[in-house]
């Protein structure tokens, strides 16, 4: 009895509550963050929902009467967030920050020295999304939202649909550092720009930012993000669309890949096997082809060579013009060679930008859809009808 008395004792004393809670009413929630180089301080700006009892945005994809965005000059993020108490009239609580978005003049610069205080503070989150922008990042956080009431959350359920693209690599703030504490020390960020789409202004994710010592040094295109994603194995999903003449075109729908690449060092001289499968199910076919395995292999053949391009126009710009290694191939040969690691690291992105690169790549259509024949070849059979209740 006394037994039972006393856990039950020590039950209650653990169910005491949050010692550092904090009450609504007193703090800013904070769900974007923008940083960027101003009069050579740190332009710091944030976006917090606006409490309202009203259901809703305005309507019309503007859906910004929910948040307010903030700005403030200061040396550093803290003095920042601390300077901004003055105009949010509230303690600023970043635990939901979700975005983090960093000025392309600050991304020239050191700029993962500014966002230490991301990892040393507890009250941080290494879970949300890094972006580098062209534009003022406070006018990325004001732009009119689609879907939901806060820029800054739009553009992390942004992020969430890589199964259906592959044009863009989303990267979260713990991934960003563990590649700045791996074997390279390089790192990539996606880029997020402003765009007009019939008479709107909405944010575009379009290309990547390459960042070596700390500092962007480049930036890939959608194409060239694509062949990235295939080098780091990051293909889950998507569209693969080939041109057979000026109007036949014909699309893959991925439904599984894997790339897997192998290293082969001597000295200083380094080659390079990159094996690529790909397995979809057919989805556009804008032909008058007679669908058969004859056409498959067709088909076949020029998304192997489609798929093929993109990783070597990613590797001519980061080998040729960037000599920034930010692929599996570095954290590969630094794997199978851990003892030469050692005494090439310093002289790694050279040794990268020189390395012989073979690619080889495998795509396979393994159904159909629905039927088997073009929706325009004549004379038709019936039994090609999947619907056999219509005429």
């Amino acid at each position: 009895m006394k037994r039972t008395f006393f856990i039950i004792l020590c039950s209650l004393l653990l169910l005491t509550g949050c010692w550092n809670s904090q009450e609504l009413d007193n703090v800013a929630l904070v769900h974007g963050v923008g940083l960027d180089k101003s009069d050579d301080r740190l332009n710091v700006s944030v976006e917090i929902i606006k409490p309202t009892n009203q259901q809703g945005g305005q309507g019309n994809g503007q859906g910004n009467g929910q948040h307010i965005v903030l700005e403030k000059k200061a040396d550093t993020l803290l003095e920042g967030a601390r300077g901004l108490i003055r105009y949010a009239k509230r303690r600023l609580e970043f635990g939901h920050a979700r975005v983090w978005l960093i000025g392309e003049k600050l991304a020239h610069e050191d700029f993962v020295h500014v966002l230490d205080v991301i990892r040393r503070d507890q009250m941080l989150r290494l879970n949300s999304y890094l972006f580098i922008t062209n534009e003022n990042p406070s006018d990325i956080l004001n732009t009119s939202t689609l879907y939901e009431n806060l820029t800054a959350i739009e553009i992390a359920s942004a992020l969430e649909q890589t199964q259906f693209v592959s044009d863009y690599a989303p990267i979260t703030l713990r991934e960003f550092y563990k590649l700045l504490e791996g074997s390279i020390s390089n790192a990539y960020v996606p880029m997020i720009s402003i765009k007009k789409v019939d008479g709107q202004t909405v944010t575009s994710i379009d290309g990547t930012a390459v960042i070596k010592n700390n500092k962007m040094v480049g930036q890939l295109n959608a194409k060239e993000t694509t062949g990235l994603n295939w080098l780091l194995d990051h293909v889950e999903g998507g569209s693969i669309t080939v041109s057979l003449n000026e109007k036949e075109k014909v699309s893959l729908e991925i439904n599984k890949a894997k790339t897997k690449t192998k290293t082969n060092l001597s000295e200083k001289n380094l080659h390079v096997d990159i094996q690529t499968k790909i397995e979809g199910t057919l989805a556009d076919n804008v032909t008058s082809k007679k669908i058969n395995r004859r056409f498959f292999k067709d088909i076949e053949k020029k998304i192997s060579r489609h798929v093929e391009n993109d990783i070597r126009s990613t590797l001519k710009k980061l080998q040729q013009e960037l000599k920034t290694d930010i692929t599996e191939i570095g954290p590969e040969t630094y794997r199978t060679y851990p003892k030469q690691w050692q005494n090439i690291r310093s002289e790694w992105n050279d040794i990268f930008a020189n390395a012989e690169v073979s690619i080889h790549i495998d795509a396979n259509f393994t159904h159909e859809g629905l039927i088997k024949e073009s929706v325009h070849r004549e004379h038709r059979k019936p039994y090609n009808n999947p619907y056999p209740f219509s005429k």
